[in-house]
C-alpha cells in the first residue's frame, strides 16, 4: 500500500478473483525475516514464484512420482533397493532438516525455511530424474529400484509438506489426507516418519492464472491514475533501436559505431529514476540479479541487471539509478524484465550502475 498514491492491494478483491489465499502466504512468508521491513508485492514476483515453486518445484515431486507407485505396486511404498544404512542416514537427514526449519521458524526468519525448503526440493527433483523412473518402468529387472527411487522422492516430499505445514496448512493437509491417506493433519514428528503407501494422484494446486493478477492490480490502479493509450510499449524493433540509442548515451556502445541519432529519436527513450527497492540473486543465473524498481507508478517493476559480478543485493537496496521506461517487456525464463538499467563499462574490469545527484526522486525524467 502507499498512502500517498492511493493503492492497495485488498485481501477481499484477492479472494474474489479466485486466487488462493496460500499462494499469498507463501508470497509473504518468502519475504519474511527477523527484521521490521517494508515488503513489496511484485506482481511478477508473485507469479513467479508460486508457480516456480510451489508447482514447479514442490507439487512437482508428489505429481511425478505417485503414478509410478500406484501404478505399478499398488500405492505401496518402500525401498528395497536402498542399504540399511543409506536408509538410516536419509531418516537422520530428514530429522535434521525439520530441526533446523524449527529453529529458523522460532527465530522468524521465513524466508530461510522456505528457501531450504526449495533447495530440498530441487534436489528431489534431480534424483528423481537422475533414476529415469520411465525407463525403470520398462524393464521387469529394474523393479526395486523403480519402487525405491519413488519411494524415496515421496517420503522427501512429505518431509518437505510436514516443514511447509505452518505456512501451507491447507495445502499440507490435503497431502496428508488425499495423498498418504492419513485420518488427520501433520503434526510435527511426521517429518521424518516413513509413510506405507499413497493413494492415487488428486490434484493438490494450480498455477497462478496471469489474468486473475492483472484484475488485482489494474482495480487500484485504474482507480487512482489517468487513462493511458493502449499501446504502452514499442515494438521489438523499436525496442533494439531504443536499446542501442540508451548504449550510445551511457558510453556502452560497441567498438563499431552505431549510426547517428537525430534529437526526436533520441527523446523517444524514456529515462526515469528509478529506487531499488529490492534486489536478490536469480536461482540458476551467473550474471542476473533480479532488481524491484519503484519509478513513481502504482506498482514496482521487475527489471533482471547483469550486474551480479559488480555487487552484492544488500548493498543496493535503496539506492536511485537511471532505468529505461519505455523498453518493451522481455520475458525471459527467470520472468519478465520490464526495463534496463544503465551502468558503465570499458575494455578494463568493472560494472559501474548510474547515480543521479542528490535531490532526484522516483518517477522524474532524465532528459
Amino acid at each position: 500500500m502507499s498512502k500517498s498514491r492511493g493503492t492497495g492491494i485488498s485481501p477481499d478483491a484477492y479472494l474474489d478473483l479466485g486466487l488462493d489465499a496460500e499462494w499469498l502466504r507463501y508470497y509473504l512468508a518468502a519475504k519474511l525475516n527477523n527484521r521490521v521491513e517494508d515488503i513489496e508485492f511484485n506482481p511478477d514476483d508473485f507469479i513467479a514464484r508460486v508457480n516456480s515453486d510451489l508447482v514447479g518445484k514442490f507439487v512437482n515431486i508428489a505429481s511425478r512420482a505417485s503414478g509410478f507407485i500406484t501404478k505399478h505396486f499398488d500405492g505401496v511404498l518402500a525401498t528395497p533397493a536402498e542399504s540399511d544404512l543409506d536408509r538410516s542416514n536419509r531418516l537422520t537427514g530428514a530429522q535434521a532438516e525439520a530441526d533446523a526449519a524449527a529453529r529458523h521458524y522460532e527465530a522468524r526468519e521465513f524466508g530461510r525455511v522456505l528457501r531450504d525448503a526449495m533447495r530440498s526440493a530441487d534436489r528431489l527433483n534431480a534424483a528423481f530424474d537422475a533414476a529415469e523412473p520411465w525407463k525403470l518402468a520398462k524393464d521387469a529387472a529394474a523393479r526395486d529400484r523403480l519402487q525405491t527411487a519413488c519411494t524415496q522422492a515421496l517420503q522427501g516430499f512429505k518431509t518437505l509438506a510436514v516443514i511447509l505445514a505452518p505456512v501451507l496448512p491447507a495445502l499440507a493437509s490435503k497431502v496428508a489426507r488425499d495423498l498418504f491417506g492419513m485420518e488427520r493433519d501433520f503434526t510435527w514428528d511426521d517429518a521424518a516418519r516413513e509413510p506405507a503407501g499413497v493413494r492415487p494422484y488428486r490434484h493438490l494446486t494450480t498455477r497462478i492464472d496471469q489474468k486473475q493478477v492483472d484484475a488485482l492490480v489494474e482495480g487500484p490502479k485504474m482507480a487512482t491514475q489517468p487513462a493511458v493509450p493502449a499501446t504502452t510499449g514499442p515494438s521489438k524493433q523499436q525496442g533494439d533501436k531504443l536499446a542501442g540509442a540508451v548504449a550510445e548515451a551511457a558510453g556502452t556502445a560497441p567498438a563499431a559505431a552505431p549510426a547517428p541519432l537525430t534529437i526526436d529519436e533520441f527523446g523517444r527513450v524514456d529515462l526515469r529514476i528509478a529506487r531499488i527497492v529490492a534486489a536478490e540473486h536469480v536461482e540458476g543465473a551467473d550474471k542476473l540479479l533480479r532488481l524491484t524498481l519503484d519509478i513513481g507508478e502504482a506498482r514496482p517493476r521487475t527489471v533482471f541487471a547483469g550486474i551480479k559480478s559488480a555487487y552484492k543485493p544488500e548493498d543496493l537496496v535503496g539506492r536511485l539509478t537511471p532505468m529505461v521506461a519505455n523498453l518493451a517487456p522481455r520475458k525471459m525464463k527467470f520472468g519478465l524484465s520490464e526495463g534496463m538499467v544503465l551502468a558503465a563499462s570499458g575494455d578494463g574490469p568493472g560494472i559501474f550502475l548510474l547515480s543521479p545527484d542528490t535531490g532526484a526522486t522516483p518517477g522524474m525524467r532524465v532528459k
